[in-house]
Parts: structure tokens; C-alpha cells; sequence
């Protein structure tokens, strides 16, 4: 009987405090909040801050870069502009101004610009190994990331992927633009990225422009502006046990792969 009872009063305790409780109290947990990666973009023309790279969350599109590089200005022409797109890393938005003659392609510049930059990558990927060797680390393409090629400013560039047994990554990555000027504003949106998370500085010993980079979130990385040829090497992890500069040992090497392929 005396449990019965003793049931009844907490029972009752209970309803209670439920009673007494605040209709707008919200017991949902707090969700934590993730880390958004992000995109380097490259804004030109009628914008504000025309030439600024600016950082966007992954998934932005053309209007967020615009806003970033303090908007348009009141001579933009917007509707030449696809605002809806969605950007990649490396993209660059160009803003005409109203009335400002854009160059269209022609077939005939079509098989320069597109159908030759493309052969010479191919054949990039072919003479570059598919196991390379860069101080004590022995580097080998990753069988799980096949070799990528992207269209950024005007441009083609090919992404080879690297892996060592340790689980650390190489990204490789080469491209070449129609001219000079596209190649530089690739090269700098790329500096751009890498002296965001660390500080560079330019490597005498190699062909310059170049800029080095060690650390920080996108790990170690050597950049050089050949002329319309721009070449990337990163290491985004690194887990090998080593002290060892693991960008240093290859340039050469590389560099010495887009003079085979320069030369047919």
C-alpha cells in the first residue's frame, strides 16, 4: 500500500513540473555547427573592386562573387551575366559594362584555344609517370582519383593525383591559356589562395615567377607562371614521418615534363 501510494505522489510531482514548464521552452539540442569549405574566385569588369579574388562557401554562385567584390557598378551590364551560376575553384566572373564589345570564339580560334591546350595536356598526363620519386617519399597515382581536367578562365588544366603509402596526397596540376594575361590571373588567384593560409616567397633556384608555400590548411605547395603555362604542385596532407621538403625535389623533374610535351 505503501508503494502504491509513494507511485501516486511522484506521478503527481511529475505532472506537475510539466504544468509549471514554459510553453516556449525549446529542449531541441543545439546542432554544431560544420566547417564549410571554401572556393577562390576572380572577379573582373564593371564591379567595384574589379581584379579581387575573393573566398566564397562552396556552392556559391556568380551574384554571391559579384557581392563580394562590392557589387556591380551603375554601368554593369548584368544581363550578359549568369548570376545563377554555381563556381568553381579557380573560376573568374567577368562583368561587361553596358555597350562593351565581349570577342566571341571562332571555329578557327575554337581548335587553338580548346582542341590543342587539351593534346598537350593528354600528353602531360602520359609522360608525367605514374610513379615519381621526390626526396625519400615515393610518390604513385592514386587508382581512386583518375586524372581531371577543368576549363577555368579560358584555359585547360589536368589534376593528377599522387598517394604514398604513408596516406599522404599530391595534387599535381597543369594548365594552359589562350595568352599570357590569362595564365597570370590563374597564377595569381592561385597565389592568391595559398598566401591566404600561409606566407610564400619566391624560390631563386627555380624558373620565376614562382611562389613557395609550407603549412597551413592547404599544406605545402610550389607555383610557377611559365609564360601561357602554369604549374601547381600541392601537398595537401603529408603524413609521412619525415622532415624532408617534399615540393622542392620534384620541380625539376616536372618542369622537365612540360618541356617534353612543349616540344612534341
Amino acid at each position: 500500500m505503501a508503494y502504491r501510494t509513494l507511485f501516486k505522489i511522484t506521478l503527481l510531482l511529475v505532472l506537475l513540473v510539466a504544468a509549471c514548464a514554459p510553453d516556449n521552452l525549446d529542449i531541441t539540442p543545439t546542432p554544431v555547427p560544420t566547417e564549410v569549405p571554401t572556393i577562390t574566385v576572380y572577379v573582373t569588369g564593371a564591379v567595384a573592386e574589379s581584379g579581387k579574388t575573393v573566398d566564397l562557401p562552396l556552392g556559391s554562385r556568380a551574384q554571391d562573387a559579384i557581392a563580394a567584390a562590392g557589387g556591380a557598378t551603375e554601368n554593369a551590364d548584368l544581363q550578359r551575366v549568369n548570376l545563377a551560376q554555381v563556381l568553381r575553384d579557380g573560376d573568374q566572373i567577368n562583368v561587361p559594362a553596358q555597350g562593351e564589345v565581349v570577342a566571341e570564339v571562332t571555329p578557327e580560334a575554337e581548335v587553338v584555344a580548346v582542341n590543342e591546350p587539351l593534346a598537350f595536356l593528354e600528353r602531360l598526363v602520359e609522360i608525367t609517370p605514374a610513379n615519381m620519386t621526390g626526396g625519400s617519399i615515393q610518390w604513385r597515382r592514386d587508382p581512386a582519383n583518375p586524372p581531371t581536367f577543368s576549363t577555368p578562365r579560358g584555359g585547360n588544366t589536368v589534376r593528377i593525383n599522387y598517394i604514398d603509402s604513408a596516406g599522404s596526397l599530391l595534387e599535381l596540376t597543369y594548365g594552359i591559356f589562350p595568352d599570357a594575361t590569362a595564365a597570370q590571373g590563374y597564377y595569381d588567384a592561385i597565389v592568391g589562395s595559398l598566401q591566404a593560409q600561409v606566407k610564400t616567397e619566391e624560390n631563386p633556384d627555380f624558373p620565376t615567377p614562382n611562389q613557395f608555400g609550407a603549412g597551413g590548411t592547404y599544406g605545402s605547395a610550389g607555383i610557377f607562371y611559365l609564360d601561357t603555362i602554369v604549374v601547381r604542385i600541392a601537398i595537401p596532407r603529408f603524413n609521412t614521418v619525415s622532415g624532408d621538403d617534399p615540393v622542392s625535389p620534384l620541380v625539376n623533374d616536372i618542369l622537365g615534363y612540360v618541356e617534353q610535351s612543349k616540344a612534341g
